[in-house]
């Protein structure tokens, strides 16, 4: 790391979001996956479903956020939830967790911006602008 890069934020994970992502690596199918879980286990916190913030996007999560360049057009915020690739639809606002937002919003808080590459290359900022449900803050460990 050079001097003038900071190290990720550490971000939390759940033990079952883990367990289910472990799996998703480990049916391939998904170019770089296991390279991607790996990333984002070496920045994560793993604690138990009843321990993680009420201000973490988890699986299933429903967010409120912004994608860079929403504000010159006057957008409101858009409404995502975070699942699975067979519960994905990006025009309904399921991003999947194996895309390229959906991997870098896992585990953020509310309140932050993170970064995340398009497959195009260009690098995109979303800001998770609020929490709307959180499985694990309403007693559902096992969504």
């Amino acid at each position: 790391m050079s001097p003038t890069q900071q190290p990720a934020p550490t971000l939390y994970l759940t033990e079952l979001d883990v367990v289910r992502l472990e799996r998703l690596a480990a049916r391939g199918g998904v170019p770089h996956m296991p390279e991607m879980l790996d990333q984002l286990l070496e920045r994560a916190a793993i604690v138990e479903p009843q321990e993680i913030p009420h201000d973490i996007v988890t699986m299933n999560s429903r967010f409120l956020c912004k994608l860079e360049g929403d504000d010159k057009q006057g957008e409101t915020p858009r409404e995502w939830t975070l699942v699975y690739p067979d519960a994905a639809d990006y025009d309904a606002g399921r991003v999947s967790v194996l895309s390229p937002a959906g991997s870098a919003i896992l585990g953020a808080r509310a309140g932050a911006a993170v970064q995340f590459r398009q497959p195009d290359g260009r690098t995109q900022e979303i800001v998770v602008t609020a929490i709307t449900y959180q499985p694990e803050a309403n007693g559902q460990y096992t969504v």
